[in-house]
């Protein structure tokens, strides 16, 4: 077990750290009027961020509940932006202590890691695999036990006034009394990933598959013997009730020549491609951009960026027929030119 670390609420709340904080908020929300008005008189707002912190009670919450349907219908809570500034001025400093929980082969809300990255090493697995056994967890965000993340944050940390800063932020949002995270909180995003980081362990140094990836609660397991996957989700799915209080989704078991849905590509032994679903987003993605474009609420360069980062996100398949029937006499400009090669080295 790991040394607890303590003296960090002291380290979060310096001046030059909730200025980073600041920084990394506003990217991206620079026309945001909360944001105009925090970053007016910034100084003396990072005063009373600073207040908060030295003091029991944060006062965490006051989200703003909207719903987004892309890809998947989810209710996103979004904090004030002061608190947004709280919470990357507490991730500055606690990204490493739980840097050090994950495994290598975690990619979700890791510097360095990524998507792109998640995928490759999953084509890389499937190449010398049979076998793959792909889990999901039900309703991820809002399942996720309060007790059992306090418990496992304890572990970690020492310092009771910031323990007790990150206990009444967890209490903060519930779906169900003393269950349920906020999906739009950075911080929520690195409770979530620490959540499985047992789960991970127990796979890896118990039950020993071939190879392993997640990325935050998708997670695929490869083994050349079909009976050891089907033994396998049978444990994994007890650890996750037993001591996660989670419900998985049925298992997509299947052999690797076949296909692995997962993040959006469909992963074969000889390449990766996009999915159907993928498809249909992108083209009522495609429809979306015209249409704000045509009727005037964004300009060319919006349409273009918005269009780069679509294709940009889907470089690593074969698609490239696809996206050219996709953007095909469109004004967005230029789909990137970055080669498939290029795009493994960065994730390297």
């Amino acid at each position: 077990m790991m040394k607890r670390v303590g003296g960090l609420l002291p380290q979060i709340i310096t001046y030059e750290n909730l200025r980073l904080a600041w920084l990394k908020a506003l990217r991206g929300k620079r026309k945001s009027n909360a944001v105009l008005l925090f970053s007016r008189n910034v100084d003396a707002n990072i005063e009373k961020i600073k207040i908060r912190l030295e003091s029991d009670n944060p006062d965490w919450g006051n989200y703003r509940s909207f719903t987004i349907t892309d890809p998947k219908e989810r209710i996103i809570s979004a904090a004030p932006f002061p608190e947004r500034v709280m919470h990357h001025a507490i991730m500055n400093v606690l990204e490493p202590c739980f840097e050090r929980q994950l495994i290598h082969h975690t990619y979700a809300c890791r510097k360095g890691k990524g998507t792109h990255a998640a995928v490759l090493y999953a084509f890389h697995q499937a190449k010398g695999k049979l076998w793959f056994l792909k889990l999901d967890v039900r309703k991820y965000f809002d399942s996720i036990d309060h007790q059992v993340l306090k418990c496992q944050i304890s572990r970690l940390l020492k310092d009771p006034q910031l323990l007790n800063h990150l206990f009444l932020l967890i209490d903060s949002y519930h779906t169900l009394p003393g269950i349920g995270l906020p999906i739009g909180n950075l911080t929520s995003q690195y409770f979530a990933n620490l959540y499985l980081s047992g789960l991970d362990h127990f796979i890896l140094e118990q039950l020993g598959p071939s190879g392993y990836v997640r990325y935050m609660d998708d997670f695929v397991l490869w083994s050349d013997n079909k009976a050891d996957l089907v033994a396998t989700f049978q444990k994994v799915e007890a650890y996750c009730l037993e001591n996660l209080k989670l419900n998985l989704k049925p298992a997509i078991l299947g052999q690797s020549k076949d296909g692995l849905p997962f993040l959006g590509f469909l992963i074969k032994t000889h390449g990766i491609y996009l999915l159907q679903k993928s498809k249909q987003r992108m083209k009522k993605g495609a429809i979306a951009i015209e249409y704000e474009l045509a009727n005037g609420q964004i300009d060319e360069n919006k349409a273009a960026e918005r269009s780069i980062s679509m294709t940009a996100a889907v470089l690593l398949a074969r698609c490239r027929s696809f996206r050219v029937t996709l953007w095909h006499g469109s004004r967005f400009g230029h789909e990137p030119r970055q080669t498939r090669w290029q795009l493994e080295q960065q994730c390297d």
